[in-house]
């Protein structure tokens, strides 16, 4: 068949296109054309390319170039940029996306223009296509402002779905009326079928469309814990103490509950009470210190990674800043979380051996047989058992965070704050919208982290190994409480303030790791510059190592921060 008389119609309007379903039903197709692989229709141009022996110069040879701007394949070429315009028009001026436009401020005017544009295809001059070249470049920066905001407007799977797949139909389209102005050029024709081949070979790969949507879910869930990832970090050397004196606070509220756990296993309870109550116990003081002003320096890092990413994406363009810029985050992070776990360890030991003192000068129990001082100790002490425990905590803590980001995400996606003010049910309590508005998925987080810690000794049950948590401040406390009830040696002590050093290091390593890598997809970056991150970040830190510790007022950059 000649390729005048072939369909080209899919081939311009789909292919290289986010399909149109949902993520759990596009793996079900993708797995059912493993199995049965889809075949284009024999009268299309994809058959051909795809099903014969035929190469593109020999497809090109047999297209009369002097009757082409007149045939049938240009008609299809127009009605194909028509479909996708209308598609990306639909989306512009559908209610609830300009409703979204007019709350962040911005205009939706490139949408219209577009609409008008259109119907005029046939009739372009020079100046009608620059014209809707603008009005596309306009969409995309106005789809690119709607995802930036999602803070202020929520992200949901739908919405980051639907604005990625319109910013590939405005780049289909121009690609498509490039074509159409150079629809004679042999060149041009090459190109799009070779990008086309491209694509054929990947259409299917279930690996990679599970590696393009995880980013999508990335997003949604972490879009939310930046903001509160900016309180986490000290910007000023008066911050940087005043996050000392809260994480000393912290400290003191954790030495308390931490005695809580060995006062529980004395009445003897079954494994999954023991688990509920040490989950009720945690989640309390997590909550506890979170509603006093206090900082549990481990639930830093989840927060923190989600900035850090959001500063090396501040234009919103899935690129890298500069070195200087990820230089200095990384600075802040490291110093902030530092004086933090300082003032974590310091207080709950400082406490413990206080409180300990205090019920032994004024209560006759034999508070040694309550909290198993060897025990406790022999637990802290640095194996390779408590590093892997250790990084438990550390992935605890990450999804903690997330969950978190998920559900304040949710809240404001869902405007609940919005439908309780006008739900004569709950009394239109502005109270309580404010509550959930502002500490709904701080709550969720804290408890989720409570059941997280208290319950996982369980999974030792179902697993041929054992498992358990070491939480830094907690193990701090237990540290204190030990050496008030039996006589350690001092390099026994040594090596249990050391393990609880150990522990806080890998609790922010892994789940610093972790969320970073998942801010990092979620703005779609390259990781194959991360080995070159790394290793300015590690000159730096050799050039500056007292900068990663203690806060300054004016920090001196590094001879390669001032070229950048």
């Amino acid at each position: 068949m000649q390729p005048e008389h072939l369909n080209f119609y899919s081939f311009f309007n789909k292919y290289s296109l986010m399909e149109e379903y949902g993520f759990s039903s596009g793996i079900l197709k993708r797995i059912y054309r493993k199995i049965l692989p889809s075949i284009p229709d024999t009268d299309t141009v994809e058959y051909l390319l795809l099903k014969t022996d035929e190469s593109i110069p020999d497809l090109i040879s047999q297209m009369d170039f002097s009757t082409i701007s007149d045939s049938d394949i240009s008609r299809q070429l127009d009605l194909s940029i028509k479909a996708l315009c209308t598609k990306v028009i639909a989306f512009g001026l559908d209610s609830n996306i300009k409703a979204k436009y007019n709350f962040i401020e911005l205009n939706s005017k490139p949408f219209e223009i577009l609409l008008n544009k259109v119907n005029k295809l046939s009739e372009f001059d020079e100046e009608e296509i620059s014209q809707l070249f603008n009005s596309l470049k306009a969409i995309q920066l106005l789809v690119i402002d709607l995802r930036k905001n999602k803070s202020k407007i929520g992200a949901n799977f739908h919405l980051t779905l639907t604005t990625r797949r319109i910013l590939e139909y405005t780049k289909r389209i121009e690609e498509l009326i490039q074509l159409k102005l150079n629809i004679s050029s042999k060149m041009h024709w090459e190109n799009i079928f070779s990008e086309y081949i491209e694509y054929a070979k990947h259409k299917d790969s279930i690996r990679r469309y599970l590696s393009r949507h995880a980013d999508l879910v990335a997003i949604e869930i972490v879009e939310h814990t930046s903001n509160k990832g900016e309180k986490y970090i000290a910007e000023t050397t008066k911050e940087y103490w005043k996050f000392f004196y809260r994480s000393l606070f912290g400290g003191g509220i954790i030495a308390i509950f931490a005695l809580f756990k060995p006062i529980i296993y004395t009445y003897g309870f079954s494994d999954i009470t023991n688990a509920l109550l040490f989950s009720i116990n945690y989640a309390l003081c997590f909550i506890i210190v979170n509603q006093l002003g206090g900082i549990i320096a481990t639930k830093q890092p989840a927060m923190t990674a989600t900035t850090l990413a959001k500063n090396i994406d501040r234009e919103g363009t899935l690129k890298y800043d500069s070195i200087k810029s990820i230089t200095i985050i990384v600075r802040k992070v490291f110093r902030s979380q530092f004086i933090s776990v300082m003032g974590n360890f310091l207080m709950a030991i400082l406490s413990a051996c206080i409180f300990m003192f205090l019920i032994q000068l004024f209560s006759t129990t034999d508070m040694a047989e309550v909290v198993k001082p060897e025990y406790l100790i022999y637990n802290i002490v640095p194996t390779p058992q408590l590093v892997f425990f250790a990084a438990i905590a550390g992935f605890f803590l990450a999804l903690s965070g997330l969950i978190s980001g998920f559900v304040d995400n949710k809240v404001i996606a869902s405007k609940i704050s919005h439908r309780i003010r006008n739900n004569r049910f709950l009394l239109r309590n502005d109270k309580l919208a404010t509550f959930i508005d502002k500490k709904w998925g701080t709550m969720f987080g804290n408890i989720s982290l409570g059941f997280f810690l208290g319950s996982t000794f369980l999974l030792s049950y179902i697993l041929p190994f054992k498992i358990d948590i070491r939480h830094v401040a907690f193990s701090s406390a237990n540290l204190g409480y030990s050496i008030m009830n039996y006589d350690f040696s001092r390099n026994t002590i040594l090596l249990a303030v050391i393990g609880a050093l150990l522990i806080g290091l890998v609790n922010f390593i892994v789940s610093f790791s972790i969320t970073l890598y998942l801010a990092l997809r979620s703005r779609g970056v390259n990781f194959s510059l991360l080995p070159k991150i790394i290793f300015n970040i590690f000159k730096d830190f050799l050039s500056n190592p007292f900068h990663y510790f203690i806060k300054i007022e004016k920090e001196p950059l590094t001879k390669k921060d001032k070229e950048d």
